[in-house]
């Protein structure tokens, strides 16, 4: 696994220029993960289209948004991937996530995903199975709050 870094507009894609586009057709691909103050993370791809002249863009295909976490990488086979962090991982998922691809992050957001993983791991150490929701929120609260 290759991660990839600062992919994050149209301009400064990951571009692969020899993509399928239909049966016999060939064309580039670029990918970008867009980050929205709010929304989160979501992974864009964008192919040309090979039937007009010039190098003309299709319409953007985005998926949906991940509020804490996103990273493109190159899988084993040299395909572009993506994962992304939501408000529903465990402590451990959020904390393997950061681990793993926590250098592709965007800088941009780098910081909201490290207070993240440290608020989930502080919530989750302090409550146990069956207590209520609002155990250990103080502590998740804190943990967001004093993480860099």
């Amino acid at each position: 696994m290759q991660l990839l870094k600062n992919h994050t507009t149209p301009d400064s894609a990951y571009v692969v220029d020899d993509y399928p586009y239909g049966f016999r057709l060939r064309c580039k691909i670029r990918y970008w993960l867009e980050f929205k103050a709010g929304k989160g993370f979501r992974f864009v791809s964008q192919t040309t289209n090979p039937k007009r002249a010039g190098e003309h863009w299709n319409k953007p295909k985005a998926s949906t948004y991940c509020r804490f976490g996103g990273a493109m990488f190159l899988d084993d086979n040299g395909h572009v991937q993506w994962a992304g962090l939501t408000e529903y991982s465990t402590a451990a998922e959020a904390r393997k996530f950061l681990d793993t691809y926590g250098d592709a992050i965007p800088e941009q957001a780098a910081g909201l995903t490290r207070k993240w993983v440290a608020a989930k791991t502080a919530y989750e150490a302090n409550r146990n199975k069956d207590d209520a929701l609002h155990v250990g929120v103080t502590e998740g609260v804190k943990a967001f709050a004093e993480e860099q």
